[in-house]
């Protein structure tokens, strides 16, 4: 075993599952919640009159069409809906247990279920057309939220991202890193431990800068970290001469609104030449194991008020290719890991004015 799972990583025979197992039954938990919104708003018994397309149940529903798209993902996922030629319908189970004219609805059954706090309890708001639904982008700017996030990609993730990291051709003689929204500096943290030369510049929001300096001041090699207060949404913008550029879980929005050439070719100015950009990013889903959690995170996000949470191969790579990028190493998700994300490093190959 390498010396940073020795530092950071129970042995193999101590994980004797992956995590993926736990963290999709946890979010299975979210269900009634779900399954309770789309009662509230009428979804069942608008739709036990017959088939409907997107738009047409969402104006029957006075419902957001995008996150009523989610929600339906969703649903098919579990077997309370299904499609054919865009046209969604009720299963035999929700038809004979969830529409309120039946002589055998569960309904409040399924009210007794859905009692805790939770992300999806103001779903039913967010379903409704005229619900202003405004993102909070700081509701990771908090110690608990940050140290939550830790130990979720500490389960695998990092591990995976590290050696991801390691097999690049520049990675041991690279000294300048950027980690774009990097939080309180945990994958970088543990880049370091892998390259003894290695500075890393974690660029996050204020606040998160102020929680890293008072988490991880005590971690091995903290010193080799520089936390810059940053906010994407102003003018600023990061350093430059990085030999690494790594993102993860950040460029969603900018994939969704046509802006992520512009943001790449940012990236390319930070970059030495022959650097690498570095992405972990969820693109799409995966095994039938794993696609209910990863449309639940689509369903919640969308709800919050954020576009998405997937970014696809082809719009990375389409996108890179216009910034100045080449020379692409992919790895697939690992579907054993919570939220498996697709790595892709791309190495700067020219200047882009």
């Amino acid at each position: 075993m390498d010396t940073f799972m020795d530092a950071f990583c129970p042995t193999a025979s101590q994980v004797r599952a992956p995590y993926s197992q736990l963290n999709n039954l946890l979010y299975k938990s979210h269900l009634p919640l779900i399954i309770n919104s789309a009662a509230e708003i009428g979804l069942f018994d608008v739709l036990s009159a017959g088939t409907s397309l997107l738009e047409k149940l969402a104006e029957e529903l006075n419902a957001d069409v995008h996150v009523l798209d989610a929600l339906l993902d969703v649903l098919e996922a579990i077997g309370l809906v299904a499609v054919q030629d865009a046209c969604y319908r009720l299963t035999a189970m929700s038809e004979t247990f969830l529409v309120s004219s039946s002589k055998v609805n569960q309904l409040h059954a399924l009210r007794g279920f859905s009692g805790s706090r939770g992300p999806f309890d103001n779903l039913a708001e967010a379903l409704k057309g005229d619900h202003v639904r405004t993102f909070n982008n700081r509701i990771w700017a908090s110690e608990e939220a940050a140290l939550s996030m830790e130990q979720v990609s500490k389960a695998g993730m990092v591990q995976e991202v590290v050696s991801f990291m390691k097999s690049i051709p520049g990675f041991s003689g690279a000294r300048k890193m950027c980690d774009i929204a990097g939080s309180v500096g945990y994958y970088s943290l543990a880049m370091l431990r892998e390259n003894d030369g290695l500075h890393a510049h974690v660029y996050d929001l204020p606040e998160v800068c102020a929680i890293a300096r008072k988490v991880k001041r005590d971690d091995e090699h903290f010193e080799r970290v520089t936390f810059h207060d940053f906010d994407v949404t102003g003018s600023g913008w990061v350093d430059d001469g990085f030999d690494l550029f790594f993102s993860s879980h950040f460029l969603y929005e900018f994939g969704a609104k046509g802006t992520l050439v512009d943001f790449l070719k940012k990236v390319n100015a930070s970059l030495k030449p022959g650097g690498y950009f570095v992405s972990s990013h969820i693109s799409s889903y995966t095994t039938e194991e794993n696609r209910l959690t990863f449309a639940m995170v689509e369903l919640m996000t969308r709800a919050m008020g954020y576009p998405t949470h997937t970014l696809p191969k082809e719009t990375l790579k389409e996108a890179l290719g216009k910034a100045g990028f080449g020379d692409f190493t992919i790895q697939e998700p690992n579907e054993d890991l919570a939220f498996a994300t697709m790595l892709l490093s791309a190495r700067k190959l020219q200047e882009i004015l």
